[in-house]
This record gives C-alpha cells, sequence and structure tokens, in this order.
C-alpha cells in the first residue's frame, strides 16, 4: 500500500536554505526516492497556491499541495478543494483585531494577489524598508507583494480571501504574544480559523488548518490514515501532528512548543529516508 509523506515547507523542506533553489539537493533525492518507491507526496504550507509551480521543477515528481493552510487543494494538477473567508465576517474581525492588538503590518493572500500589506501608520515606512530588504535576501523564496492599504482595504471587501496574516512584531518576545494571541483568536473568533508561527498569527477559513487539509486530501485520495507521515516545525504544524501522531515528525530547530506534540524530533528531511522508507526504526 502506498504512504503518504505530508510535509511543510519553510524551516522543513526547506531547511537549510539556499540562495539558487527552495529544497536542498539532499531533500530532492528523498523525495525522488520516496515517489520512485510508489509513495505519494503532498507538500503542506501556509504559502500561497501561486508559488508552488516552481516546486514541481525542483522535484520533477508528481506532488499534490494543501495551500494556505489548507485553503486549496490541488491533487493531479487539479483544484479539488477551494474555501475562501466570508468577505463581511472576515472584514469586522480585522477591523476588530486592528483596534484592539495594533499589529505592525497585516498581510492578506486572495485570489488576485499572493500577498497584500497594509501596515500601521506609526510604522509604515519603516516596515516597509524593512520588508523589501528581507524579501531581496529571500532569493528563490521570494513571493510577489503590493504594499498598498488601499489596495488591502478593497480586497477585504471584494476578493476571495484565504489567509490573512497577523505581524505582531520583530522581537524575539513576540513570538509568545503570537502564541497567546491565536488562544484569544480562537475564542473569540469561532468563524475562522487561527494559528501561529513565530511572530506572525494566520487566518484562514472555518476549518483551514493543516491537520484538516492533509485529513481532506486522504479523504479526496482514499489514502488510510495509518499510511500518512507528517512533517514539520512550527505553531502551524500541530494540527498534523496531533492528527497524524503515530507518525508525527518534528524538526529539531523547530519551537519547542511545537516539538512536544510531534512523536519523532528529525535535523533534516533527507534522514527521512532510513526512517521511513528503509524502515529502521519503527515500521
Amino acid at each position: 500500500m502506498a504512504k503518504l509523506l505530508a510535509i511543510d515547507l519553510d524551516g522543513t523542506l526547506f531547511y537549510p536554505k539556499n540562495i539558487k533553489r527552495c529544497i536542498p539537493r539532499k531533500n530532492v533525492k528523498f523525495l525522488r526516492r520516496w515517489i520512485d518507491a510508489g509513495n505519494k507526496l503532498v507538500l503542506v504550507t501556509s504559502r500561497s497556491t501561486q508559488f508552488i509551480e516552481k516546486l514541481k521543477d525542483e522535484i520533477k515528481r508528481p506532488v499534490d499541495f494543501v495551500t494556505c493552510c489548507s485553503s486549496q487543494i490541488i491533487a493531479d494538477n487539479k483544484l479539488i478543494y477551494d474555501k475562501a473567508m466570508p468577505n463581511r465576517e472576515i472584514k469586522e474581525i480585522v477591523e476588530t483585531i486592528e483596534k484592539a492588538y495594533e499589529p505592525i503590518a497585516l498581510l492578506m493572500t486572495t485570489d488576485n494577489h499572493p500577498c497584500i500589506i497594509k501596515t500601521s501608520r506609526k510604522v509604515s515606512f519603516i516596515f516597509r524598508w524593512f520588508y523589501k530588504i528581507w524579501w531581496w535576501f529571500q532569493f528563490a523564496y521570494r513571493e510577489p507583494f503590493v504594499a498598498d492599504d488601499e489596495l488591502f482595504v478593497k480586497e477585504l471587501e471584494t476578493a476571495r480571501i484565504f489567509k490573512i496574516m497577523i505581524f505582531i512584531g520583530l522581537k524575539k518576545k513576540k513570538a509568545q504574544i503570537a502564541k497567546e494571541l491565536n488562544k484569544e483568536f480562537r475564542q473569540k473568533f469561532p468563524e475562522i480559523e487561527s494559528s501561529w508561527t513565530v511572530q506572525v498569527n494566520e487566518l484562514t477559513p472555518e476549518g483551514c488548518n493543516k491537520g484538516n487539509g492533509v485529513e481532506r486530501y486522504c479523504q479526496l485520495t482514499g489514502i488510510k490514515p495509518e499510511d500518512v507521515y507528517v512533517v514539520g516545525d512550527s505553531g502551524n504544524d500541530i494540527t498534523m501532528f496531533s492528527k497524524y501522531h503515530e507518525h508525527s515528525y518534528c524538526m529539531k530547530r523547530g519551537h519547542p512548543s511545537a516539538r512536544k506534540y510531534a512523536k519523532y524530533i528529525i535535523s533534516r528531511v533527507y534522514k527521512l529516508e532510513n526512517l521511513i522508507l528503509e524502515g529502521e526504526n519503527h515500521e
């Protein structure tokens, strides 16, 4: 029976980073061996659907995608699941968050743009300057973005919205704040899904988290839960670890709050070859 490897991108499959390519060569070799052995691969990410095409060229094997934390699912190059947030409700939620928590920036993914940025007036110039510098040094990992407050508001009212990121701040202590805010958001806004990673909170349509996305993918493709292996490194991967705990792997470099939910810890993705492809530890 074919097995499924569901794997996060940033901090996981993309680690360590490279200037010219997204996925390290050793990881690519492992993925090709995994697929060539008759298994399936689904990349599970909070990144946009617009970003994923380049990854197909790097892997050069059949690969499916769960994007925007499962707002969209692509299998066999077809969109098999697609859910956006209700515009009126998410507009009210965003306005409430801006007023109550004063984030320094909001980043939104819609059907028209992979990333639209709206900044706080207090840090508008500073944040946009910092983001442009950060974006430039992302090299192969860049996603196109538009920094336009008016466009953000317009898209918030009219576009199909798949994800909104709440950027709390740059300092390390903001990661703990983001984690605590995630609990608050879940209680205050049950009509949307909330998760967190580092200093960022992610809002997606109700029920759209990575764990549910993998489960939905399996239901649509006929894969049994016991044949699923999940890999990640941060707070938005916890739902995968919890739902598929027996075959869950967290990166050693991952956040401590995420590591405790996974059954196994690994340092590099390619080391899974001996663990789940060759079956040397627990299969």
